[in-house]
């Protein structure tokens, strides 16, 4: 069955899963424009796209506001009860879902899903689980990566 949605944990898959803080206390993330562009290339060839994450901070109110997502779970502590909720709003099957996860927190919900990719960087307990282990890091190519291997179709 083909794939119609991409969901993506945030910290580590988006951004390459590190903080820098200022002085103030200002957080700074990093992401790739690759991923960037990724992002708007799923939706522009018809795929939905979900942002789902465990933080809650003005750095993912922002990935919200600029990518706006067809779905979007922040500080978001049960990943799979979000994933159940929008099979429900859309109809999809848990094989037309492809998650993308990188920690421990994203584990629950790739076991729920047939379709799961991780970037080079993830915990070793997600690389054992997951269909997919991308070349790319978090925050450096990953999901552009995920695109070029979907269209592939493999």
């Amino acid at each position: 069955m083909k794939i119609k949605l991409i969901l993506l944990d945030i910290d580590g898959v988006l951004t390459d899963g590190k903080v820098t803080i200022d002085s103030k206390g200002n957080e700074y993330k990093t992401i790739d424009f690759k991923d960037i562009d990724a992002v708007f290339e799923f939706k522009c060839l018809g795929y939905k796209v979900g942002l789902i994450t465990g933080e809650g901070t003005r750095i993912t109110q922002y990935f919200k506001e600029r990518f706006k997502p067809d779905f979007f779970y922040n500080a978001c502590k049960d990943k799979p009860k979000a994933m159940k909720d929008i099979l429900e709003k859309t109809g999809y099957s848990t094989e037309q879902v492809c998650y993308m996860g990188d920690g421990k927190h994203d584990i629950p919900i790739m076991k729920l899903i047939d379709f799961t990719a991780c970037p080079a960087n993830a915990i070793p307990e997600v690389k054992e689980i997951v269909k997919i282990k991308l070349q790319a890091n978090g925050g450096d190519g990953c999901i552009w990566e995920l695109l070029k291997y979907l269209e592939q179709g493999k």
